[in-house]
C-alpha cells in the first residue's frame, strides 16, 4: 500500500509533544517511538477538512475573541483570535472529553484506558454533588489530573455532534455573566455585604444551577487549605442567624415552668395580649417552635403572659429574672435571628420602670432589634430569583431587593423551596416582623419625644394591601392600618410645616393659612378613616378597637400640639387650633376610660399618650374663660383617665406597670390644680398682666418624675382629698359623650377660650418636663 493510500491517522499523544513524525502502520499496535519508550500508543480520530460546528461556535464566543483581542498586541489580533476559536480550552474541554468518552461506552467501540478513569472520575464527581459535598478544590485537582494525563490536549478532535451538547457552552457562559453581573451589581450599597459575596464567589462548573447561597457560601469557606485563610474567608462571610438555643438557657430545661405550663402561657398571650403587640403569627410561632428557634422569644412570651395571671406572682418573677439575663446575653453574644427581633419588641409594652421616666430600656431595646433586623436585611423587598435575573422586569433597585432563597438561607433554611406554603410563612413574617418594628419604633418616638429611627423603605411604602394574603394574619390589618397612619403622617408634617412657614409673607392672611392647614390635616385623617375603619372595624358603626382607636387620636392630638408649638405659627393659627387639639385630648382619655375591660393589657407607651393627653387639657383649661365649667369638667376627666391607668397598672399584684405611676401623678397634678384655683373662674382672676398686656396663666408647679418621690408620697383617694361637690362643681360627664358630642360642647360661646391665649408659653411648657411635646422635625 502506497503513502497516499494509507489511512491518515493522527499522531499519537507522545510523537505530538515531542514534535516528530509518528511512525505507525495499522497492524502494529505501537508506534515506532512509543515501542522505544515503552509507553501506551494514544491517537485520536482523525477527520479530514474543517471541523464541524466552527462557524457556529466563532459567533458564540464573538465576544470572548473580541475580549481576548483587546487585551492582545495589535500584530497578534487576528492569530490569537483564531486560536481562542479553534481550540478547546477549560470548560469547553472538559464538556468534549466527558461527551467523548460517553460517546463510545454507548457505541460499543473500544475504549482506551484513559476512557475509563474519565467515566469513573464522573461517576465521582455525580455521587459529590448529590451529597453536596462538591467543592472548587475537587474541581480544580480534578481537571489538573485531566490536563497532566495529556488526554485533552487534542488540538483536532472532533466537534461536539449532539445540537443540545453543542449548545451547552454558550449557555453556561452566559449564566456565568449573568451571576457576575448579579453579585456585581447587588448589595453595591452596602460595602460590607458586597465584600462578603467577594469572598465566597467561586466561577465553577455549576455556576448557572440556581444553588442556594448558603451551599455558596459554605463552599466558599471551605474552599481554602489552610486554618489561616479559612478564618479570614469566615470573617468576611455573608450574615446568617446565630441562634440562641441550648440547654443551659432553655426556660424548661432549666426547670423554670414545665411544658404543660409554657403551651397554656402561650395560648393565654394569643387569646389575651396579642392585639397590643403585633408581630406574632401563631401558626408559626407555636410553644415548640418558638422554643427551638430562640431561648428569649420563648421566655418572654411565658413571661408577659404570666405578668396578668393573679396566681402565677412566683412564675412571673422566676421568667422576668431570666428574661434579663437572656437580652444581656444577646447582647454580649451577637446572637442574630428574626425571633430575637421580636422578643426584643415583646419585651417594650410592659417594661417595668426604673428609677426614672427615662430609666427605662425600651429605647434601647428599639435601637438593638433595628441594629439586628438591618443586618439580616429584613427591610429589603423579597423577590424571586427570576425577577432579578430579568433586568427589564425588575424595576427597583438591587440595593432593596432580597432573594427569596438568599432570606431562606440567611434564616436556616437553605434546602426549604420558596414555592412551599412553610416557606411562604416564614418570608411573610420576614415583612411582618419589619413592618412592627417600623410601627412600634414610631409610636415610642412619637409619644416621647424623639426622632425617628427605622427608615421608610420600600417594603413600608407598599404595604397598603399586604394584609391581603391567603397566608395572612387576622392581626395584619391592624398593624398595617397603623404602619400607613405614621407612614404617611411625615406628608402631613412637611405640608403643616410649609403652611406655618408661608405665613411669614407680608402679603400672608393667618385667617386662610389657619383654615388649609385644618383641612389638610382633616383631609389626611378621613382618608385614613375611609380605608381602614370599614376593614377593621367593627359593628355596624365599624368602630376601631380602643387600642387603635387611641393610637390614631394620639396621632391627631400630636399634630394639633406640634401647630400650637410651631414656631413660625401665626398667632390665628394658635387660635385656631387650642379648641381642635383640647377636643382631640379629650377624646384620648374618652377612649382610654370607655375601653378600659379591652385595655387590661394597656401598653406603656399608650399610657404615656394617655398621659401628654391629660397635661395637654389640664394646660389649655387654664386658658378658659371664667364663668365656663370647662376646666372643673376637664379636670374631672383627667381623674377618671388617671383611675383607669391605676388599675391597669396594677391589674394583679406583681404586675408593676409604669402606668400604675403615671396615673398616680396625673391625679397629685389635677388635685393640686383644682386645690389651688378653685374653679376657672379663679383661675382667670388670678391672671398676671404682661408688659404688653397680655395675661399669662400662673401654671401649677410640678414635681420631677422618679420612683423615689413616689415612695414617699401616699397619694389621697377621692374621699378624704376634698369634697365631691369641691372638685368638680357642675361639670361635665365626658367619659360618656361621643367624639361629636365632646366638639358640640367645645363649641358653646360660653366655652370660649381667654382673648389672650396665644400658644401655650415656656412656663406651660416646662410644667411637664417629664413629658416631650411634639415637634415637626424635619427627615
Amino acid at each position: 500500500m502506497t503513502e497516499r493510500t494509507k489511512l491518515k491517522q493522527a499522531a499519537c499523544l507522545i510523537c505530538r509533544r515531542s514534535k516528530i513524525k509518528c511512525e505507525w502502520s495499522p497492524p502494529e499496535g505501537r508506534c515506532k517511538r512509543c515501542t522505544q519508550l515503552g509507553t501506551e500508543c494514544i491517537r485520536p480520530d482523525f477527520h479530514a477538512g474543517r471541523q464541524k460546528g466552527i462557524k457556529k461556535y466563532e459567533s458564540s464566543f464573538s465576544e470572548v475573541s473580541i475580549f481576548r483581542r483587546i487585551k492582545i498586541a495589535d500584530g497578534r489580533t487576528h492569530t490569537v483570535r483564531r486560536h481562542s476559536i479553534s481550540k478547546r480550552v477549560g470548560l469547553d474541554k472538559a464538556l468534549f472529553q466527558v461527551e467523548q468518552a460517553v460517546k463510545r461506552a454507548k457505541t460499543g467501540k473500544q475504549r482506551t484506558v484513559e476512557d475509563g478513569r474519565i467515566l469513573t472520575h464522573i461517576r465521582n464527581l455525580m455521587s459529590q454533588i448529590d451529597r453536596n459535598d462538591f467543592s472548587p478544590d475537587q474541581a480544580s485537582s480534578s481537571q489538573d489530573r485531566h490536563e497532566d494525563d495529556g488526554a485533552s490536549s487534542s488540538d483536532d478532535a472532533e466537534e461536539l455532534t449532539d445540537p443540545a451538547a453543542s449548545q451547552a457552552v454558550p449557555s453556561v457562559f452566559s449564566n456565568a455573566r449573568q451571576t457576575e453581573e448579579s453579585l456585581a451589581v447587588d448589595d453595591a450599597e452596602n460595602p460590607l455585604q458586597l465584600l462578603a459575596r467577594a469572598s465566597y464567589f467561586q466561577p465553577s462548573r455549576d455556576i448557572g444551577s440556581h444553588r442556594s447561597p448558603g451551599h455558596v457560601r459554605k463552599r466558599g469557606i471551605v474552599s481554602s487549605g489552610s486554618p489561616e485563610s479559612t478564618s479570614v474567608e469566615a470573617f468576611f462571610s455573608g450574615a446568617t442567624v446565630s441562634l440562641d438555643v441550648g440547654s443551659d438557657i432553655d426556660p424548661i430545661d432549666l426547670g423554670l415552668v414545665t411544658e404543660e405550663e409554657a403551651e397554656s402561657l402561650f395560648s393565654f398571650f394569643y387569646s389575651d395580649l396579642a392585639h397590643t403587640r403585633w408581630g406574632l403569627d401563631p401558626r408559626l410561632y407555636t410553644m415548640s417552635y418558638a422554643r427551638s428557634r430562640s431561648a428569649f422569644l420563648c421566655t418572654s412570651i411565658l413571661a408577659a403572659s404570666a405578668l396578668f395571671l393573679p396566681t402565677a406572682a412566683a412564675l412571673s418573677k422566676r421568667l422576668s429574672n431570666h428574661v434579663t439575663a437572656l437580652a444581656r446575653r444577646v447582647m454580649r453574644c451577637r446572637h442574630k435571628s428574626i425571633e430575637i427581633v421580636l422578643a426584643f419588641m415583646v419585651n417594650i409594652p410592659w417594661m417595668f420602670p426604673g428609677r426614672h421616666s427615662t430609666d427605662d430600656e425600651a429605647c434601647m431595646y428599639i435601637s438593638m432589634a433595628t441594629s439586628i433586623a438591618i443586618d439580616l436585611s429584613l427591610h429589603k423587598v423579597l423577590v424571586q430569583t427570576e425577577v432579578l435575573r430579568g433586568e427589564a422586569t425588575l424595576m427597583l433597585a438591587r440595593g432593596e431587593c432580597l432573594d427569596m432563597r438568599t432570606a431562606l438561607a440567611m434564616d436556616g433554611y437553605p434546602d426549604l423551596d420558596a414555592r412551599t406554603e412553610k416557606a411562604k410563612l416564614y418570608l411573610r413574617n420576614r415583612e411582618r416582623c419589619w413592618i412592627s418594628l417600623f410601627v412600634l419604633e414610631r409610636g415610642v418616638s412619637l409619644a416621647r419625644g424623639r426622632p425617628f429611627v427605622v427608615p421608610v423603605t420600600r417594603t413600608i411604602k407598599d404595604c397598603d394591601s399586604w394584609y391581603r394574603s391567603t397566608v395572612g394574619d387576622l392581626q395584619d390589618g391592624h398593624l398595617v392600618s397603623m404602619a400607613v397612619l405614621r407612614r404617611d403622617l411625615d406628608g402631613l408634617f412637611s405640608t403643616v410645616r410649609a403652611l406655618c412657614d408661608d405665613s411669614r409673607k407680608p402679603e400672608s392672611d393667618g385667617s386662610l393659612i389657619a383654615q388649609s392647614i385644618q383641612n389638610a390635616i382633616e383631609r389626611f385623617f378621613d382618608q385614613w378613616y375611609a380605608q381602614w375603619g370599614v376593614s377593621i372595624g367593627t359593628g355596624p358603626e365599624h368602630r376601631l378597637p380602643p387600642y387603635v382607636d387611641i393610637l390614631v387620636t394620639h396621632t391627631r392630638l400630636s399634630t394639633y400640639g406640634g401647630v400650637i408649638n410651631h414656631p413660625t405659627a401665626p398667632i390665628e393659627v394658635r387660635r385656631f387650633f387650642r379648641t381642635a387639639g383640647l377636643s382631640s385630648a379629650l377624646n384620648v382619655m374618652r377612649a382610654a376610660i370607655q375601653g378600659e375591660a379591652q385595655l387590661q393589657s394597656m401598653p406603656n407607651n399608650t399610657a404615656i399618650m394617655i398621659s401628654f393627653a391629660a397635661c395637654f387639657a389640664l394646660t389649655l383649661s387654664a386658658y378658659t374663660s371664667g364663668g365656663s365649667t370647662l376646666a372643673s369638667s376637664i379636670r374631672k376627666l383627667i381623674d377618671e383617665a388617671a383611675g383607669v391607668l391605676e388599675r391597669i397598672g396594677t391589674i394583679t399584684k406583681h404586675r408593676n406597670g409604669l402606668s400604675d405611676l403615671y396615673g398616680k401623678y396625673l391625679k397629685q397634678i389635677v388635685h393640686k390644680a383644682a386645690k389651688q384655683n378653685g374653679s376657672a373662674a379663679a383661675v382667670s382672676s388670678s391672671l398676671p398682666q404682661t408688659e404688653n398686656g397680655d395675661s399669662t396663666p400662673a401654671a401649677p408647679p410640678a414635681q420631677p418624675f422618679s420612683n423615689a418621690s413616689y415612695a414617699a408620697v401616699h397619694p389621697p383617694t377621692r374621699n378624704n382629698f376634698l369634697d365631691e361637690g369641691l372638685l368638680w362643681p357642675e361639670t361635665l360627664q365626658f367619659s360618656a359623650m361621643s367624639d361629636d358630642q365632646i366638639a358640640h360642647v367645645l363649641n358653646q360661646p360660653d366655652n370660649q377660650f381667654e382673648p389672650s391665649f396665644g400658644g401655650l408659653s415656656w412656663e406651660d411648657m416646662n410644667n411637664f418636663e417629664w413629658l416631650h411635646w411634639p415637634e415637626f422635625v424635619g427627615n
